[in-house]
């Protein structure tokens, strides 16, 4: 039972620690609903290039990112993508306390429909089409774990019923997506369910 109770706390703490790089990169970070989503990597064409302008530095940093948080509520509807720093925020877990409330601010992306072109959905994994031709992927498992963490050991975020949650809510986004193009006489939205 105590190796139990310490997976908890150390799951707290970590949560603790990531939830604190939300709250200091968002504003109005309180109206969000916040779940951990392993980052793809990237998709396409990121490539940070030299004189690009500062919404494509994050635009890269996010497509980029291993470790995001992510953000979303239903009014107004969006979804924000903030960076982690995984090793840092272990620190910041494993030290407790004051280290965890003074977590470094990142630099976040807001996802709505002024700029997102496209979602695909496959099981857990999703891939946002942006449009300016970036796609930004993404893993949001309900239990993602994390082997040997220093000073913490093994940790499972459980997310079960946020991911649940952030599922419907891709699914209600997909589908103003798709209201708003049949209003419009624009092309076909690339998304699909899953």
């Amino acid at each position: 039972m105590d190796g139990q109770l310490e997976r908890l706390e150390s799951e707290a703490r970590l949560m603790a620690a990531l939830r604190a790089t939300f709250d200091a990169s968002v504003m109005n970070f309180g109206s969000y609903n916040i779940l951990y989503a392993a980052g793809g990597g990237a998709v396409g064409d990121v490539g940070g290039r030299a004189g690009e302008s500062a919404d494509d530095a994050v635009q890269t940093q996010v497509c980029r990112a291993a470790h995001l948080l992510v953000g979303y509520r239903r009014e107004p509807r969006e979804m924000v993508l903030c960076p982690a720093d995984l090793d840092e925020a272990v620190e910041r877990a494993r030290d407790g306390g004051d280290a965890v409330e003074q977590a470094p601010a990142s630099v976040p992306l807001p996802v709505n429909l002024t700029n997102l072109a496209g979602i695909a959905a496959a099981g857990s994994r999703l891939e946002i089409a942006l449009s300016t031709g970036r796609h930004v992927e993404l893993d949001v498992r309900r239990a993602p774990r994390f082997p040997r963490l220093p000073g913490l050991g093994d940790v499972t975020i459980r997310q079960e019923r946020d991911a649940a949650d952030f599922e419907a809510f891709v699914d209600e986004l997909m589908d103003t997506m798709e209201s708003s193009q049949d209003t419009t006489s624009g092309g076909a939205v690339g998304s699909t369910g899953g």
